[in-house]
């Protein structure tokens, strides 16, 4: 009986070989031949507010923690806010804000996939030329697009009701760069355990 061409002392190591290597080559492959798309940080204020006022590295790598930074005068941003709703329409608001606004604020960030801290809203934190600063540090481990959307928590009074309105500040897209570098020193001992994991079953079934 004539014996098969590729015996189980192959099939093994071939396998996992394909788990292993083949998506990474794919993906390395793919992105030397057409390069990775790179796109600068953009910030889309919700509230009249400069973008300036959300200061970001100009370069982010995975897995690299970078910070995030919010200075807002919430005295002048209180008195803006206050003129556009006095002057709306009824029935049409500023993301439905309602009453007058007070400069007492917190801050708050949101995002799906970006590990950061401090979490929930941030009490204010003024300056020396009396503006209010807020500081987040965030660890990108995903290369590629991700939105951050930045909140406040707006103390508010109407009628002679108190009371919190949470509005959209900001939306903030970053872009996050590949780091080939560091993924291999955290990553690269698994790829050489199973690689003599491989090397093992390839050896003992050969024989």
């Amino acid at each position: 009986m004539r014996r098969p061409l590729i015996g189980f002392s192959w099939l093994l190591p071939g396998l996992l070989a394909a788990i292993l290597f083949v998506p990474y080559a794919i993906n390395f492959i793919v992105h030397a031949s057409f390069g990775e798309k790179q796109f600068n940080s953009l910030v889309m204020t919700k509230l009249p507010v400069d973008g300036s006022a959300v200061n970001l590295p100009a370069e982010i790598k995975q897995y690299e923690p970078f910070t995030i930074t919010l200075q807002l005068d919430t005295g002048k941003l209180a008195q803006r806010i206050n003129r556009i709703v006095d002057k709306s329409p009824a029935g049409v608001s500023l993301q439905r804000i309602e009453g007058k606004v007070s400069p007492e604020m917190q801050a708050e960030l949101t995002t799906a996939l970006l590990p950061f801290e401090p979490r929930g809203p941030q009490p204010q934190i003024y300056t020396r030329y009396g503006e209010t600063s807020w500081t987040w540090s965030v660890t990108p481990n995903e290369s590629g697009r991700h939105v951050i959307v930045m909140k406040l928590q707006l103390q508010t009074e109407n009628g002679g009701q108190t009371g919190v309105k949470v509005a959209d500040l900001a939306e903030i897209q970053i872009f996050v760069q590949k780091n080939t570098a560091e993924w291999m020193r955290r990553y690269g001992s698994w790829l050489i355990v199973m690689l003599l994991i491989a090397a093992g079953f390839w050896w003992k079934f050969r024989k």
